[in-house]
């Protein structure tokens, strides 16, 4: 399903990363989880230096100001997959997929909703003629 999305600005810490590194995920989301947050969560990729095989930055936080750093998710056309369990793994079977998929990804800005209700959905930037 595609979506509009319209700019939101993200607040968090962000560490340069790659697929090859999961180590680097589990520390990020480990050390952010410490905070007592409310609300959405959100994990950002972006910056990416080519593709899903490249290195690129990756940012977890939310709307509400705490980190070091801050991001702001542009206005644009996303692809919204839902993820099916909400656990890690359904998490790491979406990406999976996604990576296996033909959708004409634009790697500009990617990111992964955790909602309060607890359903996660993950945004993926598209080409405009997509």
């Amino acid at each position: 399903m595609k979506e509009s999305f319209f700019t939101k600005v993200i607040y968090g810490n962000t560490v340069r990363a790659n697929n090859n590194n999961g180590s680097i995920f589990s520390k990020t989301w480990e050390e952010f989880l410490k905070n007592q947050v409310q609300g959405n969560i959100y994990a950002v990729y972006s910056n990416y230096e080519s593709d899903y095989t490249g290195d690129f930055d990756f940012l977890i936080g939310t709307e509400e100001k705490h980190g070091d750093d801050n991001i702001s998710i542009e206005n644009g056309e996303y692809y919204i997959w839902e993820v099916k369990s909400k656990d890690l793994s359904g998490v790491g079977k979406a990406w999976s997929d996604i990576w296996n998929s033909d959708l004409p990804r634009a790697y500009t800005t990617d990111f992964e909703v955790y909602k309060t209700d607890g359903s996660i959905a993950i945004y993926l930037s598209v080409l405009a003629s997509s």
